[in-house]
């Protein structure tokens, strides 16, 4: 019985289980990226015409979170290498889903979409070079 607690216990235990679980879908990771440069780059307005723009100018305020976006769970499009999440965060864009309200909110969502893959992968690029 007792070697039966101590395996429990050495399976379950927060170095162990930590280890398992991938960056992205650990809550405990903190990227970073700081809470001001969120709140600053928060009220900079979206360009879907220039992401790469819109890219530079989150990188002058030191916010190098990738963008997330709904679906079928949580997706990033355009990175190919998630363990980047780790070290450098994400932000979620609210009303990105598969559950779409109308055609005006799938154009968009779509848009944005293209936006988002366009983005990540050009902050994947620069962010790898570093």
């Amino acid at each position: 019985m007792r070697l039966i607690i101590t395996i429990f216990v050495f399976l379950f235990s927060s170095s162990v289980y930590s280890d398992e679980i991938p960056c992205w879908m650990n809550p405990d990771m903190v990227p970073e990226t700081t809470q001001l440069a969120v709140l600053k780059t928060y009220l900079l307005p979206i360009n879907l015409d220039a992401p790469r723009k819109d890219l530079e100018t989150r990188i002058k305020h030191q916010d190098y979170r990738f963008i997330a976006i709904g679906g079928f769970g949580i997706g990033y499009p355009g990175l190919s290498d998630k363990e980047m999440l780790c070290k450098y965060g994400f932000r979620y864009i609210m009303g990105t889903s598969d559950a779409l309200e109308g055609g005006e909110h799938s154009k968009l969502s779509h848009a944005f979409s293209r936006y988002a893959k366009e983005y990540n992968m050009a902050l994947e690029k620069k962010l790898s070079a570093k």
